[in-house]
């Protein structure tokens, strides 16, 4: 049992700094704050959509550690996954102090993206960033570059409201977007797929204080650069209406939902892809039989119940933590993971999944996977004595 107790200790060492994710495991909890993300990358994007013909997105990543302090030196690599700019890639390398300042001001623990400029047409751009350490790949959510061609036709302003239920989908491909991976070519499998052509959604379009006994055009992806899916529906004699509609599901993004009965009466709703981008990660991401690592997952439904925490295939032989995970407010939680004697070398992933709170129509599970290598942990001869 030597083994387990130095890693017992070197764990214990390692996270004394700790406080934020809630877990009714007892657990050492790691200083972080709320926006913390487990893969230790973040990205933010512009707050306000930009004009096609004269802006340009500038995009910042923050690299931090465990103990949430900024990382200098390390090249986070930019692409824009879908959208307009499709492909795009940038890299940029933190400086000394973690900032990088631009002629657009200085940034926090982190870089600048300088270079999204769209010339072609409105949509949105999804863009990731990454870095690698080596053993693994980090990725940061998904932020959302919104281009418009000219001032959005907006609703008509009227007592008319509309509302989606549910108000967003989690597409089969969110996983692998969102879940770090080996830097190596030849990762282990994987559940995630990619998002069929086919996948579709049945979500309900409800709305009031339409004019009574009206036909009413609702449009799906109605903002600028969507596809339009158009439906039709008839309100009551009180203007209200609830109408179930099966939609193609488009690419990540917040999508505009339009009902307008062309009687003075419009509303709006927005429609968001995905539902929740999750993070997990195992802190070491490696270690030898014998050896307790700490799961730690941020960006998870709030106060939820984990459903299912297990390995991957090849599976490890290894137990899982038998008390029960729990999420804070904030979507974080920690448990601990016990690498035993008998286990075998090689890399691993641990999954983590929640119930998706938006619904059955919401599309898949809220997952997260985080990459694990067993490796050869250190020996020495029978007997042997230290002296000093």
């Amino acid at each position: 049992m030597r083994r387990l107790r130095l890693a017992a200790v070197a764990i214990a060492a390692g996270l004394i700094a700790a406080n934020t994710v809630g877990t009714r495991a007892a657990t050492p909890a790691l200083d972080a704050k709320a926006s913390f993300r487990a893969s230790r990358i973040h990205l933010s994007g512009p707050a306000k959509p930009l004009d096609v013909s004269k802006d340009t997105a500038s995009l910042t990543a923050a690299v931090t550690d465990w103990l949430n302090k900024g990382r200098s030196k390390v090249t986070v690599s930019f692409k824009v996954l879908s959208g307009p700019d499709a492909n795009f890639t940038e890299s940029v390398a933190t400086n000394a102090d973690g900032n990088a300042l631009t002629s657009d001001g200085p940034t926090v623990n982190g870089v600048q993206i300088k270079g999204i400029r769209n010339t072609s047409r409105p949509g949105v751009d999804v863009v990731q960033a990454t870095f690698s350490d080596g053993l693994e790949i980090h990725k940061s959510e998904r932020a959302f570059v919104v281009w418009h061609a000219g001032p959005p036709a907006r609703s008509i302003s009227s007592d008319a409201r509309i509302s989606v239920t549910p108000g967003c989908f989690q597409p089969q491909a969110a996983v692998k977007l969102t879940s770090n991976q080996f830097r190596s070519a030849k990762a282990i499998a994987s559940t995630a797929t990619a998002i069929p052509a086919s996948e579709k959604g049945t979500i309900t379009v409800s709305g009031d204080e339409f004019n009574p006994f009206s036909a009413v055009l609702i449009t799906f992806d109605a903002g600028p650069g969507g596809r339009a899916q158009n439906f039709t529906t008839l309100s009551d004699g009180f203007g209200h209406f609830s109408q179930d509609i099966v939609v193609d599901e488009p690419t990540e993004g917040v999508h505009l939902v339009r009902a307008d009965d062309f009687r003075q009466r419009e509303a709006d709703a927005n429609y968001t892809l995905p539902c929740f981008m999750p993070s997990l990660a195992l802190y070491p991401p490696i270690g030898p039989p014998g050896f307790v690592a700490e799961a730690v997952g941020t960006g998870f439904p709030g106060n939820s119940d984990i459903t299912l925490i297990n390995w991957m295939s090849p599976d490890l032989r290894s137990p899982l933590p038998k008390v029960l995970i729990h999420t804070n407010a904030d979507g974080a939680f920690e448990c601990r993971i016990l690498v035993l004697y008998h286990d075998i070398l090689g890399p691993r992933l641990l999954q983590a999944v929640f119930k998706n709170p938006a619904g059955v129509n919401a599309g898949s599970a809220i997952e997260a996977d985080a990459p694990f290598l067993v490796t050869l942990g250190r020996s020495q001869p029978p007997g042997l004595v230290l002296r000093r």
